[in-house]
């Protein structure tokens, strides 16, 4: 997947949270070995949102991409990223999939994808 494909896909899924009413934070967030594609805010929770994007799914579901490594990575970037805010927030761990097949583009928004081990 080239580098555009994947700003593509994170901005397809940056409009999408902001159509469901989500405030977005920070845009590849990092710290030490983790970077975050979207970090964003509804309510009292803070999200951190990977984002994988593919043209067709022959390699299967984007989300199978996202192994329990970058698992770990999402959740020491977000715990750096709240401790920073000095202010008692709930945090979730969302997956984005965007899928281009021909002409149709496919969004879906996994919740609480997994959990915060």
């Amino acid at each position: 997947m080239t580098l555009e494909i994947g700003n593509w896909g994170e901005a397809l899924a940056k409009t999408h949270l902001l159509e469901k009413g989500y405030e977005i934070l920070e845009t590849n967030y990092r710290f030490k070995k983790s970077e975050i594609d979207l970090i964003a805010k509804k309510e009292n929770l803070i999200i951190a949102v990977e984002v994988k994007t593919r043209t067709g799914t022959k390699v299967g579901t984007p989300f199978l991409a996202i192994t329990r490594a970058k698992q770990r990575n999402l959740l020491l970037g977000i715990n750096h990223f709240v401790l920073n805010l000095n202010e008692p927030f709930e945090v979730r761990m969302d997956a984005i999939s965007v899928t281009k097949h021909g002409e149709i583009i496919d969004i879906m928004h996994l919740e609480d994808a997994f959990p915060a081990f």
